[in-house]
């Protein structure tokens, strides 16, 4: 899964990818500017930071909310075997939440 995440970054420009054990990739962690704004955890999962409009349509396409980790944090990836909704389109969810991020630091 830290693959789905990484190959999703790649064209985005200032990404910085943290691993703390790239032996068991337990997490990956995708920031710019020093704010999250995606990560992969455990097997199945890719979420990302979004704005509320992007939000409230990834909820809709299937996302699920993560509310542990904020209340802009929607998991596009979460694996469900007998699933019969289309691929989800990583890269598309990864440049909405790296501008959204990048935006947050245009703010500060």
């Amino acid at each position: 899964i830290a693959t789905v995440l990484s190959d999703a970054v790649r064209p985005l420009g200032d990404v910085q990818l943290f691993c703390p054990d790239f032996a068991r990739y337990r997490y990956l962690v995708a920031s710019t500017q020093s704010v999250v704004f995606g990560f992969a955890a455990g097997s199945n999962t890719v979420a990302f930071r979004l704005d509320p409009r992007m939000k409230e349509r990834a909820l809709a396409t299937g996302g699920e909310a993560l509310p542990e980790c904020g209340e802009d944090w929607v998991a596009v990836i979460h694996a469900q075997p007998d699933s019969d909704w289309p691929e989800v389109d990583v890269g598309f969810w990864a440049r909405k939440s790296y501008v959204h991020a990048r935006s947050i630091t245009a703010r500060d």
